[in-house]
């Protein structure tokens, strides 16, 4: 559970962890964006449609799912920072085998690069759970997940131009060079943000220890599920949204991609505007049942989308989808810190992040069978509005759960 942290935290203290936090968080999105971002160009010289691209996409992510499970191990045994560092180096390692233009090898740095990001967001919320304070938790755990649509932006500026320049197996030393500097950087400070490692802490966890534990709280494991649902939510958004503009409304790519940067852009105004709100009204679980309800019924409204719709209007529904489907995670990470049991932050993260990399799988999953009977990618997203209210559902039940709890603790 949340506590003060015992050593007080200065201000500019907290805003360097979180800082290099985010670094990191957008590094890891740099380095898994990074080959979608440029796939007509590796399919182009390897002679493969780029739609195999989701290939590599679902690799990184069943091994992202099966890392987060392990990184508890690796948090307690080495320390967070460490950690952090360790996932850097295995971004490094994961573009290295990317550059040989080998097909397997690609395949392998894909494996290699789930692991590193499975390891990304324990690390940072064991590290975050030292040094907020209840006035500030959501807050600055919700300015950590910036990172991701930050690193997003910043692999749609830079990706596809230094491909075209210098080729697509030399541009992934982007990756590696900005992953070795941040190595670097952070390692002056790894003894005081690593103080509480345990040199006993077995490294290998047993990962069905922590979805145990995460599955006897009540309110832990209706979180998690809130994560399931929101995630399949998120996806559903980055995958669909441009072909549903084309399709369904007849915009061009670009004009169509003009929707999903909104949506994307959105999302980091969006993530520090829930984890503000959060920590006034002074509870998480409220403001992640209002963004579900919201998402609900901005998806909703996005089943009445026509051709006749001015765009203006369609781009700011992308901006409000962006700023409520795409804006959960700071909260929601927030969250499972705050309900964890003592010492347990990393492996309860971790476990509620494998039940959340589901979501990501079953939402595409979900909406491609919708489609399928619909025909009609606007009445699709009806399907996204019913996964947001099951998120609202879920919070509903892990607020039921902490009152069950409080009041058999009278």
């Amino acid at each position: 559970m949340f506590d003060e942290p015992a050593v007080k935290i200065s201000r500019t203290q907290t805003l360097l962890v979180v800082t290099f936090l985010i670094l990191v968080q957008a590094t890891g999105a740099v380095a898994g964006f990074w080959l979608p971002a440029i796939a007509p160009e590796i399919g182009a010289d390897l002679g493969l449609s780029p739609a195999l691209i989701g290939y590599q996409v679902l690799i990184q992510y069943v091994f992202g799912m099966l890392s987060s499970l392990m990184a508890g191990g690796f948090v307690l045994r080495l320390g967070p920072w460490r950690a952090s560092q360790l996932a850097l180096l295995l971004f490094v390692f994961a573009h290295a085998l990317f550059q040989t233009g080998s097909v397997a090898m690609i395949g392998l740095g894909s494996v290699v690069l789930g692991c590193g990001y499975g390891l990304v967001t324990p690390a940072a919320s064991h590290l975050l759970n030292k040094i907020v304070t209840p006035s500030n938790r959501n807050l600055v755990f919700s300015f950590r997940f910036t990172g991701v649509p930050l690193g997003g932006i910043a692999t749609g500026l830079a990706a596809p131009p230094t491909a075209l320049a210098f080729g697509w197996q030399q541009s992934v030393l982007v990756v590696i060079a900005v992953s070795v500097l941040l190595v670097l950087a952070m390692q002056p400070m790894r003894d005081r943000w690593d103080d509480d490692r345990s040199a006993s802490a077995p490294l290998l966890k047993n990962p069905v220890a922590d979805m145990k534990m995460v599955w006897s709280l009540v309110p832990l494991k209706w979180l998690a599920f809130y994560g399931l649902c929101m995630g399949a939510v998120q996806t559903t958004l980055t995958t669909y949204t441009v072909t549903m503009l084309v399709e369904d409304l007849s915009y061009t790519l670009v004009a169509a991609g003009v929707g999903l940067s909104m949506i994307q852009f959105a999302s980091v105004f969006g993530r520090v505007a829930w984890g503000w709100l959060a920590d006034r009204v002074g509870s998480g679980l409220k403001v992640a049942g209002l963004v579900a309800l919201i998402a609900a019924l901005g998806a909703g409204v996005t089943c009445l989308l026509t051709p006749a719709w001015p765009s203006g209007l369609v781009y700011a529904l992308c901006f409000g989808l962006g700023f409520v489907g795409m804006s959960w995670n700071g909260v929601y990470a927030s969250e499972i810190a705050r309900l964890a049991p003592e010492g347990k932050v990393s492996g309860a993260t971790g476990a509620c992040m494998f039940i959340t990399f589901a979501g990501v799988f079953l939402g595409p999953v979900l909406f491609v069978a919708m489609h399928a009977w619909s025909g009609v990618y606007t009445t699709t997203f009806g399907l996204t509005a019913m996964i947001a209210l099951g998120g609202l559902f879920c919070v509903l039940r892990a607020a039921a759960g902490i009152r069950a709890t409080r009041s058999t603790c009278r």
